[in-house]
């Protein structure tokens, strides 16, 4: 589904309510209407573009070949795939933010939406995961995870048919004292998954009902090193991205495409191809209050 270049959001629904016993052919129990607040947000754009000169690759030879020179169509296919690279690194950048309940500009990281503003809801408070304590009381490390998932459970009334799955994106120091965690190496020892804690630092572990993974993302974008952020896996509806189109009159009224990818050549002189790729995403998250973030200590 894709929308123009604003969309509506209503806020998140209340949880549910249980129906009680009736007398036959008495009345029925009354639905409450529900009360929306409508809220417009804008689908914004981001775009790049390259240029290809003919001087680039006069006299240049494709890799390996001693005689055909480096074809037009090569490079063109070559700096698309770049640039293609450049807009999935800016969609996971938008889902790292997603799953805080925020949009933000990749140019300088400003917030340009904040789900829980928009929708009246108090962020969950930061949740000490006490990683560095080298005496834990123990099972405590389990308990918090279970109080965690608890929280979660009830800030989605009833959104969630069966058993809440919550997966963390951690920082690396908040990830490597993890899996060192006392708790977490006993839950582990003599299975079959040990070897990975016995070697290299694992990239995921799942403990106390939730999966722990190891964020990476890259030189511009990741989480903190001693922060996790948590949301629930499986739940529809939760994270949405809305596409808007182009904006070109070729794409007027229709649904818009994740990325839109164009080749447009020089017509008056034949010197150059401008390559360009465009989308105009709207990532929402529509139930913030199910988001949870923690620190290592």
């Amino acid at each position: 589904m894709a929308l123009p270049s604003s969309a509506t959001c209503v806020s998140p629904s209340s949880a549910s309510s249980l129906i009680p016993f009736s007398e036959r052919g008495s009345a029925n129990d009354q639905q409450v209407a529900e009360r929306r607040d409508v809220r417009a947000f804008v689908c914004r754009q981001f775009k790049k573009q390259d240029v290809i000169w003919a001087s680039e690759i006069q006299s240049v030879r494709d890799f390996g070949s001693e005689s055909a020179l480096q074809q037009v169509q090569t490079e063109v296919a070559r700096r698309l795939g770049n640039l293609r690279r450049d807009a999935e690194a800016t969609f996971e950048y938008h889902l790292l933010n997603g799953i805080q309940g925020l949009v933000k500009d990749p140019k300088d990281g400003a917030t340009v939406v904040n789900y829980f503003t928009e929708f009246a809801i108090t962020p969950a408070t930061e949740v000490d995961f006490d990683l560095d304590n080298a005496s834990p009381a123990s099972g405590a490390l389990r308990k918090r995870c279970q109080a965690l998932i608890e929280d979660v459970e009830a800030s989605m009334g009833g959104l969630a048919t069966g058993a809440v799955q919550l997966r963390a994106e951690c920082g690396s120091a908040f990830f490597a004292d993890l899996v060192a965690h006392k708790e977490v190496r006993e839950t582990y020892l003599n299975t079959a998954a040990a070897a990975d804690l016995r070697s290299r630092v694992a990239d995921e572990v799942s403990f106390g009902g939730i999966s722990f993974r190891r964020y990476r993302g890259n030189a511009a974008f990741g989480v903190a090193a001693d922060k996790a952020y948590f949301y629930p896996e499986g739940v529809d509806g939760l994270f949405e991205i809305y596409y808007a189109p182009a904006d070109t009159f070729e794409t007027v009224n229709t649904l818009g495409l994740p990325l839109y990818a164009r080749a447009i050549p020089d017509r008056e002189r034949d010197e150059w191809v401008r390559l360009e790729i465009e989308s105009n995403p709207l990532p929402i998250c529509t139930r913030p209050q199910v988001l949870r973030s923690a620190r290592r200590t």
